[in-house]
Order: structure tokens, then C-alpha cells, then sequence
């Protein structure tokens, strides 16, 4: 049998149905108001009076605005007990008992899970340990200070406040002020609000040196195994550059049916076949290099990261932001930048070859913001500018572009340009 919060407050719900659920959680007297007869059930509100002043309440109701004009309702009503106020987050569904969704698509307290539930009442700290628990006392003077009321962007702040602790949106300040006084420091609180951006790296050009790997290894290979018919560099670098990898070869790159059973690598090798054909190859002698030029990109030591790379991503982290790898590259990218000692300044990766699109797809841009838990803010860090700047722009990314290899680049889709990643650490205070 699951344990249940042993509390001595009275709990009072709107429903027969919200208490049934919360029967199964709470170790206790649940009082079912049934909705808005409440307002004219005079022994209902004497009792809940009596109840309340000398045993105290916890009331739980829907987050729609019935919910609310009931909650408020009670709380008038029962002026002078110690009411603890238990909030469900707004969450969209339907009752599987109801025919239809309530009229602003929410489901009430029956309709939510069990954990969630817990976690609404260890929120407002009431636990199995105890019953009520006050981290800090804010005031209206705190709300102002932190941008919660009062100030300009109070609305946005409350949303974004809302959505990081999992509250409804529409609470009063009094209630707002209850409510933090029993979840959060102010310290917490601060840190919330100031949530930094996130930053969405990418790889090759801008933490790494522009070597070209892939045209690199396909000389070496065909200089190493086949040095008398000297096939001309020159040759071999037309039939590669711009070819070859899916983000060239697929015009749309939706490149998702090269995810599964090494497709993309495969992909890769048909076309390095065809290009060392085109460059004087036989068939037997292009295929049995192909497959070598893999080896050769993976190899963490054919790639040099810039000098101040780990500088520059240690510092951020220190400064509170997280990194994550953004490129258009191979399934092994993760695996290998762990290899070069890069796993401790990222939070997440996501790799072209491992999703099914390339850069600037919309799509990898919304899976990035999705892996980062939809921050509010999101800044792209790259040298390429229409990969990486246009296609993060586009999508609603800020911008910071690293490189002085497009000296004639206009910065029509940049917010910053940098020449160094040091000078990145200047943009990002």
C-alpha cells in the first residue's frame, strides 16, 4: 500500500471526484464543496469555519477561473484560519469520466497524476514529514524589486516565473507572495528570473580549427595506396568539395532515412566511391579506400580545436551558462568531442547525422531548443553564415558569429560578430 501525507488541516476541494483522488493521498478529513452551491450552503461555510479556525486548511482547487473564483470564495469565507493553498499546474486534457473538456480545456485536480499531485503539496510544504514549512517571508517590496509587480515587464516575468516553478499564471499578489514564501529563497527566486540564455555551439570552424578532414584524408588515402598513378590533388578536391556528405547531396536535407543501420555512413562511402571514380580511380580500388576516409575523420587527433576553446567554455560555465554542441557532422561527433576533453563544458548534443536534419533546417533548431528545455532565450555561436546564422535567426535564435573568413559578410543575420572566441566572452557577460 502506498503511503500516504498524514496532515491534521482539514483539506477542501470542489468535488466528490477531486476527493476521491486526493483519498489516495492524503491521510486525512477531505471536504468536497461541490463547486459554486457553495456560495449559497450556509452549514457548508459554518463548517468549514468552525473547522478552519481550529484545525486550520488546505485548500486545492482547479487552475481554471472557476477554480480561482471558488479558491477566493473560500479563503474570504474562512478569514482568520491558517489556510496552506495547494496550486495544480495548468495542464491541458479531459477527465476520462467527461464527455467533453472543461471550458478552458484544463483538467481539474481528479484529472491529475498521482507524483504531480505530491509534488503540488510538497511545494506548498506539506509532506509526510511535516505540514508547513517557510523558506523566506517575501513581501510587495520583493515583488517590485524582482520585477514581479509594479514594473514594466512584471506580466512577462510572472509568466516566465509561472512556467520555471509550475504555478498557474493567475494568482494574486497576496496569494503569489504566499505561494513563493513556501517554495523558494529569494536568492532561488533571483536566479530564476535572471535564467541566462542558452548557448548552441557549432563545431567544426568555430571551436575547431577549418581544417577540411574530408578532403585531407581522401589525398592521403589515394597518395597512400595508389602513389604510381599520382591522380592529380586538384581533381580529387573538385569532385569532393561540395559534394559527397548529406548536406550537400540531399538538397532538403531531411536526411532521417539515413538514421538507422549505419545509413549515413553508407551514404557517405557511395559517394566517395563515385568521386574517386571521377577523379581516375577503377571501381575495385575507389571502394577499397572509401570506407578508409571514416577512420581517418573520427580520429580525435585529426581535429584541432582553437587555442582558447576551452578557455572560453570553462568561463561560461563558471558564469552559469549552458553549452550545448550544435552541427551539421557525423554520428560519432558526441563520442569524439567527449574524447577531446570537451564532456564537462556541455549539456547536450545535437548532431545533424543523429537527428535526420542539417543546418539551417527549421527542424534542428526546434530539437535543439526542445534537448535545452525551451529556454527563453537562445543564442547560436558559429562561423558559417547561412547555416548557423540564418537558419538560427530564422528559427528565433540570437546570434554570435565567430570568424574573420568572411571579411565581406554584411551581418545581415548576426546580432554580434566576433573575430576570436575570446571576444565572445565580452558579448556574454
Amino acid at each position: 500500500m502506498m503511503e500516504k501525507i498524514k496532515v491534521s488541516q482539514i483539506v477542501v476541494v470542489e468535488g466528490k471526484y477531486d476527493a476521491i483522488k486526493l483519498d489516495s493521498i492524503i491521510d486525512g478529513l477531505i471536504i468536497p464543496v461541490n463547486g459554486f452551491s457553495v456560495f449559497t450552503d450556509e452549514e457548508k461555510k459554518s463548517l468549514l469555519k468552525d473547522l478552519g479556525r481550529k484545525n486550520g486548511i488546505i485548500l486545492i482547487t482547479d487552475s481554471d477561473a472557476a477554480g480561482f473564483k471558488i479558491r477566493n470564495y473560500l479563503s474570504n469565507i474562512c478569514r482568520g484560519s491558517d489556510i496552506i493553498n495547494v496550486y495544480i499546474p495548468p495542464v491541458k486534457g479531459k477527465e476520462s469520466r467527461k464527455s467533453a473538456p472543461s471550458k478552458e480545456g484544463l483538467l481539474g485536480v481528479e484529472g491529475i497524476d498521482r507524483q504531480t499531485l505530491l509534488d503540488c503539496f510538497a511545494q506548498a510544504g506539506v509532506t509526510a514529514q511535516k505540514s508547513t514549512v517557510n523558506v523566506y517571508n517575501f513581501t510587495y517590496s520583493d515583488l517590485y524589486e524582482l520585477g514581479l509587480s509594479g514594473t514594466r515587464n512584471a506580466a512577462d516575468n510572472r509568466r516566465k516565473l509561472a512556467k520555471q516553478l509550475n504555478i498557474p499564471y493567475r494568482l494574486s499578489k497576496k496569494a503569489l507572495l504566499e505561494v513563493l514564501s513556501r517554495m523558494c529563497t529569494k536568492e532561488e527566486l533571483e536566479n530564476i528570473l535572471c535564467e541566462k540564455p542558452a548557448l548552441f555551439w557549432d563545431f567544426h570552424g568555430t571551436l575547431t580549427k577549418p581544417d577540411n578532414q574530408w578532403i585531407d584524408s581522401a589525398l592521403a588515402l589515394c597518395d597512400s595506396h595508389f602513389p604510381d598513378m599520382k591522380i592529380p590533388h586538384r581533381a580529387i578536391i573538385e569532385n569532393l568539395k561540395g559534394k559527397c556528405l548529406p548536406w550537400w547531396t540531399f538538397p532538403d536535407r531531411d536526411t532521417r532515412h539515413l538514421i538507422k543501420d549505419d545509413g549515413w555512413w553508407k551514404s557517405c562511402n557511395e559517394e566517395f566511391v563515385k568521386m574517386y571514380m571521377a577523379s581516375g580511380l577503377d571501381r575495385s580500388q575507389a571502394e577499397e579506400i572509401a570506407p578508409l576516409i571514416r577512420n581517418y575523420v573520427v580520429d580525435p587527433k585529426n581535429h584541432r580545436l582553437h587555442d582558447n576553446a576551452l578557455e572560453v567554455l570553462k568561463e561560461l560555465k563558471n558564469r552559469g551558462y549552458k553549452n550545448y554542441l550544435l552541427s551539421n557532422n557525423f554520428p560519432e561527433l558526441e563520442d569524439m568531442a567527449v574524447r577531446m576533453g570537451l564532456k564537462d563544458y556541455f549539456d547536450g548534443y545535437i548532431v545533424s547525422a543523429v537527428v535526420g536534419y542539417d543546418k539551417p533546417r527549421r527542424e534542428i533548431f526546434d530539437y535543439a531548443r526542445n534537448l535545452a528545455g525551451n529556454p527563453e532565450r537562445c543564442i547560436m555561436i558559429g562561423d558559417n553564415p547561412e547555416d548557423d546564422m540564418m537558419g538560427a535567426k530564422q528559427c528565433g535564435f540570437e546570434t554570435i558569429l565567430v570568424n574573420d573568413r568572411h571579411p565581406d559578410y554584411s551581418g545581415e543575420y548576426c546580432d554580434h560578430i566576433c573575430k576570436s572566441l575570446v571576444d565572445v566572452l565580452d558579448v556574454l557577460a
